[in-house]
């Protein structure tokens, strides 16, 4: 497949994600070598047209001559022994193995979760390279078996899964020496998100002895450093019963049993702020981690960066002077959350100061020449 000079450049510059123009003549998942404009070989690559895309896997530098287990094997390999220097591999630890074109893989991911691997393939176009790289993250991790969960565009819950080997229904993965459950063959998420690991410590030195409110609170992880950091009371917020029982449970494996300072609230977080801003409660630090977009609360739904900024106010109108508000957002389209932090502060009349601003962790590496794909941003601010 001939790519046009711009593309080749943007491959040869270090690219593993090129964008596919044109009528598509080529079957989803086919494996075709990509030349420029002289017929110079510069890639092979897998045909996605679900999401536009030709995703690169190899170079000539790189000495494949077609993407097979061998190669697939080969950046395994790489990626594995990157997480072992970073001290995070481990027989029961949870780490990201794979990160897509900043492993060399572009349209994958994969979480590591104990003795079991979940690999997000993000097309259907992708689902047989996905299972090969199952199958070496299993063989070279030394693991029992994975699962491979195909990552519809969009984030749907509802997801195609092919499993590898031995994969239980329930597991139990530790991050440091906090256990979490783990649900591989449920939904899209698995119960714990690696990315956020770096953040759960950093958040822990903030929450000694202070009231904490934890937003979209999912299995309650974020809440749970809290609460093992020593704070005075926590109440985790989620829509979801099922992921608040799961989160009591991952509270209770850590010894948290005290139901007075430990409080799973089933609701809408906006609405939850609405009551405790009538009823005059107090929280010291609020934490919000939200979805991008959901469905949830019926109508439109949630989406940031249009919902976020009354969050965040009716969030500060719970806070008191130089209590501290903790962000988070997941999305590569947001070009700043601490804009969407100072209209939320206005809206609310209140002012901060930003005193810690984060991203992705050393297990998720992103190309520099694909600057899109650091998603993450997280922004800790004390208000005023």
């Amino acid at each position: 497949m001939k790519l046009a000079a711009a593309a080749a450049l943007f491959v040869r510059n270090g690219g593993r994600d090129v964008e596919l123009k044109g009528t598509v003549t080529h079957a989803p998942g086919a494996q075709v070598t990509l030349v420029d404009e002289r017929d110079e070989e510069v890639g092979l690559a897998i045909v996605d047209p679900e999401n536009a895309r030709l995703r690169v896997i190899s170079t000539p530098a790189d000495g494949f001559t077609k993407i097979d287990g061998a190669l697939i094997g080969w950046r395994i390999e790489r990626a594995l022994a990157w997480r072992k220097q970073l001290g995070l591999v481990g027989a029961d630890r949870a780490y990201r193995i794979v990160h897509g074109a900043g492993d060399g893989l572009p349209g994958f991911a994969c979480d590591v979760f104990g003795k079991i691997a979940v690999v997000y393939a993000y097309g259907d176009a992708l689902r047989a390279v996905g299972k090969l790289v199952a199958e070496a993250v299993v063989g070279f991790a030394r693991l029992d078996g994975a699962v491979v969960k195909l990552r519809a565009r969009g984030g749907a819950d509802a997801v195609e899964q092919d499993v590898i080997g031995a994969v239980p229904e329930v597991a139990i993965a530790t991050e440091g020496d906090v256990p979490y459950e783990i649900h591989p063959l449920g939904g899209l998420n698995a119960g714990l998100f690696t990315d956020m690991r770096d953040h759960r410590r950093g958040l822990a030195r903030f929450a000694a002895d202070r009231r904490v409110l934890n937003l979209f609170s999912y299995t309650g992880a974020l809440g749970l450093a809290c609460a093992r950091a020593g704070a005075r009371t926590v109440t985790n917020v989620d829509t979801s019963a099922g992921v608040q029982a799961w989160a009591s449970g991952n509270f209770k494996r850590s010894g948290l049993v005290d139901g007075q300072r430990w409080r799973f609230e089933t609701g809408d977080a906006s609405r939850f702020l609405q009551r405790a801003i009538k009823d005059g409660e107090k929280y010291d630090l609020v934490v919000i981690d939200p979805p991008t977009f959901s469905p949830a609360r019926g109508g439109s739904g949630w989406i940031l960066d249009r919902d976020y900024p009354d969050l965040i106010a009716k969030a500060a109108a719970t806070i008191p002077p130089d209590g501290l508000l903790w962000l988070a957002a997941n999305t590569h389209e947001l070009a700043s959350l601490g804009k969407l932090a100072f209209k939320g502060l206005k809206l609310a009349n209140r002012t901060g100061a930003i005193l810690e601003q984060g991203g992705l962790p050393p297990d998720y590496p992103t190309l520099v020449a694909q600057p899109a794909d650091r998603y993450l941003q997280v922004c800790l601010l004390r208000l005023s």
